[in-house]
């Protein structure tokens, strides 16, 4: 008897009133039903923004969310305890996210998000920073 992993992939898009352009993000593929021990690649890919950072979140109903990976530009994701998943971003508007054999207790909502980065005189940015002296 096979059991199942569902792994259930959303959009999330900036929706923020201080974005002057909404950064659409897609996930392929949408959704996936695996048998225990199966792999895994889903590729997140980002438009509406020349250089976003890149996330990807992970939410179970015991935890919520947490984030899992992030990357603040091409060939740079952080590490993350969650061995059985790894990340890559190949070029700067996409991200995958791999595992080589998912694990029944590896059932979750993953997400992929982007944000503009913070840069502190460009009033496109989602999120100001200001240098406190």
């Amino acid at each position: 008897m096979h059991s199942h992993l569902t792994l259930f992939i959303l959009t999330i898009h900036c929706l923020s009133t201080t974005c002057l352009d909404l950064i659409h993000v897609h996930q392929d593929p949408e959704d996936l039903v695996l048998s225990e021990g199966s792999s895994i690649k889903i590729s997140c890919s980002i438009s509406g923004n020349n250089d976003p950072y890149l996330y990807w979140y992970r939410w179970t109903p015991a935890e919520g969310f947490t984030m899992v990976f992030y990357s603040i530009s091409a060939g740079s994701v952080s590490h993350s305890s969650e061995s059985q998943f790894k990340s890559h971003r190949p070029d700067r508007l996409n991200i995958v996210l791999e595992s080589d054999g998912v694990s029944k207790n590896g059932s979750s909502l993953w997400y992929c998000a982007a944000s503009p980065h913070s840069i502190p005189l460009l009033s496109q940015s989602c999120t100001k920073t200001t240098t406190v002296h």
